[in-house]
């Protein structure tokens, strides 16, 4: 009896290891992001590639930090200045940040240098809307942000809409410890913790935002940065070499 349950584990975490299925991708990144069927990242000398077929195609500029998604090509500099792309040329947003996201369906948002939390809202006098709260990585997706602090603790913004890109107001915290999250365009939540492992979310949904679990998704390696979009989890290694995962 006792034979056959060590066995079924083993099968069970054979089938979880063959499901992701991974290729190494030419290049070297220390962050990516993907979004509406596009993917751009940055390297260790804040150079900025998009992905263009199978060839990565140098973007003019120098960026630490990029995000592409349906709010569009958002990124941060050096010395945190924001820059939003348009018409392939890098214009100047006020304000400044360590990190943004461009993933919620209008929004960008992103945290400051004093992990202060900010959303875009868009109009006349269109400018930064601070959220209380204090995170070091956002992101959002179509119904929901998530985030995580210094201590890396977990937390969920919901009912983030195009007219309220706040959305609640609430913080609900969410048990486990990461690193960063990423929210996806269809709503999917991938995390990674302090130790490079990768983390789902189990049961997201707009009825259900917050979910109902983490799993953890077997990795070949250990990695700094994920980001999904169209059946593809793009993971950035600790030796920022890229990999191209699909289920």
């Amino acid at each position: 009896m006792e034979k056959t349950a060590v066995l079924l584990v083993l099968l069970s975490f054979c089938i979880i290891s063959l499901a992701l299925e991974c290729r190494v991708v030419p290049g070297s990144l220390k962050q990516i992001d993907v979004g509406n069927g596009q993917v751009f990242g940055v390297n260790s000398n804040n150079q900025i590639y998009t992905l263009y077929s199978t060839s990565w195609i140098q973007v003019p500029g120098s960026l630490k930090h990029v995000s592409v998604g349906p709010a569009g090509v958002w990124g941060v500099d050096s010395n945190n200045y924001i820059y939003k792309l348009g018409r392939g040329d890098w214009v100047s947003v006020p304000g400044l940040l360590k990190q943004v996201d461009a993933g919620g369906i209008v929004s960008p948002v992103g945290v400051n240098m004093n992990d202060d939390i900010f959303c875009f809202t868009w109009g006349e006098g269109s400018s930064w809307t601070h959220i209380p709260g204090q995170l070091k990585y956002y992101s959002c997706g179509p119904y929901s942000c998530w985030g995580v602090n210094a201590a890396d603790n977990v937390y969920i913004m919901k009912d983030v809409t195009p007219t309220a890109c706040g959305g609640s107001l609430n913080w609900q915290q969410i048990p486990g410890e990461l690193s960063m999250i990423e929210v996806s365009t269809d709503g999917r939540v991938y995390g990674v913790n302090s130790n490079g492992d990768i983390y789902q979310r189990d049961g997201v949904s707009p009825s259900n935002p917050a979910g109902t679990g983490w799993h953890q998704v077997p990795s070949p390696q250990k990695v700094k940065h994920v980001s999904y979009d169209l059946g593809h989890l793009w993971l950035i290694r600790s030796d920022d070499g890229i990999m191209d995962c699909t289920e």
